[in-house]
């Protein structure tokens, strides 16, 4: 049989008809298509009218997942008598009066035909009293439009909403309800995203029976550290910052997870705007950018946040659900997320208070759930040929490793002056300023044992078979693997060189004369003003053959040849990615990557024998240096093991 046939047989068409008006209560139950989804719908529409009404105490109470009932009580302002039926009826609100209130919405939810919609595919009853009523009035309907009352009944000031048997009249809707277990998750993490969002409001949650959350209302501090706990865990808890930034009429404030507190699942990010939930793409990867080479690839960072905006810069209308949301200064707002969160977990060890040393927990989580890195070629020394000025700052955290006198210090730094091929000049120079910072800084009397004096990171002590750098805080030990954070050290220079539109050029004594094939060739001369804004200094010699002047000063020891291959590998897939997408974007979105693979070649061998002037320089560099935490590709650069857990670990004092 022909497909022509087959379809002729098989297809049925729609009868012709006449246009006439829905009845009302079809036309409801259409709409409630557009509301009510599932349980987890109605509780969202009751919550969001509860919040609207001002209550600070809110009860959920659901059977069944919410399947078989659901009920919200709330101790809100309530509902007048005469208002009752108006409540229940399509297109009428409280929320919404004219086109300058749609445009400027500062409620949560305007939806005129909630109620209206939820009653009419279930067994519906509203109960309601103000403070000036003497009794509560309800009214009732059994999802066929008829509605009953307003009668009296018995209540506390508020409102309570009922829902019971769900989709009861329409069995293709009711067929698609999960199972009551999953549809209650759904509904818990609906209410957990709304408890967090509203801290200054108490929340109480039971299911077939059982309190499954109470949490009173938020009034200090304590309190809502306290609520933070219970819903994302202590860990959380201490491995998160505190943020809080104000740009012209927008404030972001909350919670935002240091990048070793890492998630393999988006579970544990929560961003409100104006106190709506929603999961909007482009804030969620404004975000992710604010992550951008702290986070282990394949990880997730955890956060809870809260963006005001003035109600007229947004709109609330995307989604029917109200899940997204658009700004009238999308990109500006962009740009606040990203460099807020950017700067608070991007911080130098330098700029905060103190070290936080990492729990036993941490530390066992992150050597669980990191996955073994790639290996990476590690061609050049440490030597960076920092200039005088950045030799003096970085030498002025310098404390001596016991109490040596001031002619001691000068001697560790000469002899560190001597290691990286400084002439007499500069050491004559640089010393009398580091003798007077170690003095204004230390006092002439310095003791390892002033902890309040010493460093984020201390002093080292000792290096590990070339790997690990040891050093010794006031918290403990502090282990440092000296390429990573050596890497995240000249990659923050790199960019820093870069923002000020060139890296800083050294020419090669001996120029460099690579062979390559056409298509590299080819490739260079496509992103050859890249290279020269990268410091490269590089001319055709021939056909098939490129000469190297110039290289970055931070990479004058590089591998010139190894990394100009691996750049132009990074670009030829730069370039191939442009062409899939048919699109002209600038060649910035991949100098970040082209700069991580500077700084991988460009960082400090593995199994490189430092001194202990050169070890304390990468530490005091470190604390100096943002996202220090992290390398580039996300790998932890340091850890803290306290003397808590030191001690614990010998069993000492057990």
């Amino acid at each position: 049989m022909s497909l022509l046939a087959w379809l002729a047989q098989h297809q049925t068409l729609a009868p012709i008809r006449a246009i006439a008006e829905l009845p009302s209560n079809l036309a409801d139950q259409i709409a409630a298509g557009e509301v009510v989804e599932r349980p987890v719908s109605v509780v969202k529409e009751l919550l969001e009218n509860a919040l609207d009404s001002g209550a600070d105490q809110i009860e959920v109470i659901l059977q069944e997942g919410g399947n078989h009932s659901i009920e919200v009580i709330d101790n809100g302002r309530g509902i007048a008598k005469d208002e009752l039926l108006l409540a229940v009826s399509r297109h009428a609100t409280s929320k919404v009066y004219s086109m300058q209130e749609l445009v400027a919405v500062q409620s949560l939810g305007f939806r005129g035909e909630a109620l209206a919609s939820i009653s009419s595919v279930s067994d519906f009853t509203l109960r309601s009293r103000t403070v000036h009523d003497k009794s509560a009035w309800q009214v009732s309907a059994q999802g066929d439009g008829k509605w009953h009352g307003p009668e009296p009944a018995a209540g506390a000031n508020g409102t309570s909403v009922k829902v019971n048997n769900l989709f009861f009249n329409t069995p293709a809707r009711k067929k698609f309800l999960r199972a009551p277990r999953t549809e209650f998750m759904q509904i818990e993490q609906l209410v957990k995203r709304i408890i967090l969002s509203h801290p200054q409001v108490g929340f109480k949650l039971v299911h077939n029976g059982k309190t499954v959350r109470n949490l009173p209302a938020c009034t200090d501090e304590k309190s809502l550290q306290q609520r933070l706990k219970m819903l994302l865990g202590q860990e959380f808890v201490d491995h998160s910052l505190q943020i809080e930034f104000e740009a012209q009429d927008w404030h972001l404030s909350g919670w935002v997870g240091l990048p070793t507190f890492n998630r393999a699942q988006t579970d544990m990010q929560y961003l409100f705007v104006n106190g709506r939930v929603v999961k909007d793409r482009n804030l969620s990867f404004a975000l992710k950018q604010a992550y951008a080479d702290v986070l282990y690839h394949g990880r997730h960072a955890a956060y809870v946040l809260f963006l005001q905006v003035p109600p007229e810069q947004l709109d609330v209308n995307v989604h029917p659900a109200k899940h997204e949301v658009r700004f009238s200064r999308n990109r500006e707002v962009f740009d606040f997320i990203r460099r807020s969160v950017r700067d608070t977990v991007g911080k130098p060890l330098a700029a905060t208070d103190s070290v936080q040393p990492g729990s036993g927990k941490a530390l066992e989580s992150l050597l669980g759930q990191v996955p073994e890195p790639e290996a990476k070629p590690m061609a050049f020394n440490f030597n960076a040929q920092p200039t005088q000025g950045e030799l003096a700052a970085s030498m002025a955290f310098q404390a001596p490793m016991g109490e040596h006198s001031r002619s001691q210090q000068a001697k560790d730094l000469q002899q560190l002056v001597q290691a990286r091929r400084y002439g007499d000049d500069a050491v004559a120079s640089v010393v009398p300023q580091i003798n007077d910072a170690t003095h204004n800084l230390y006092g002439s009397d310095f003791s390892v044992e002033q902890d309040s004096q010493i460093p984020p990171l201390g002093f080292a002590k000792a290096q590990l078979h070339g790997v690990f750098v040891l050093a010794e805080n006031q918290h403990g030990l502090v282990l440092v693997d000296m390429h990573a954070a050596h890497e995240r050290v000249v990659y923050e220079r790199f960019k820093k060189q870069w923002q000020q539109l060139r890296l800083v050029s050294q020419p090669l004594l001996v120029p460099i004369v690579m062979s390559l094939e056409a298509s590299q060739i080819y490739m260079w001369e496509g992103f050859k003003q890249t290279f020269e804004d990268l410091g490269f200094e590089i001319e055709p010699m021939g056909p098939e053959q490129l000469k190297v002047s110039a290289v970055p000063a931070l990479l004058l020891k590089a591998d010139v040849v190894s990394l100009f291959k691996d750049m132009l590998s990074e670009f030829a897939e730069f370039a191939e990615e442009e062409v899939a997408k048919d699109e002209s974007h600038a060649v910035n979105e991949k100098i970040d990557s082209i700069l991580s693979t500077m700084a991988c070649h460009g960082s400090v061998r593995a199994n490189r024998q430092l001194t202990v002037p050169e070890m304390n320089e990468l530490l005091r560099q470190m604390e100096q240096t943002d996202k220090i935490d992290q390398c580039n590709h996300g790998r932890p650069t340091w850890i803290q093991l306290s003397m808590e857990q030191l001690d614990k670990l010998f069993m000492r004092g057990q």
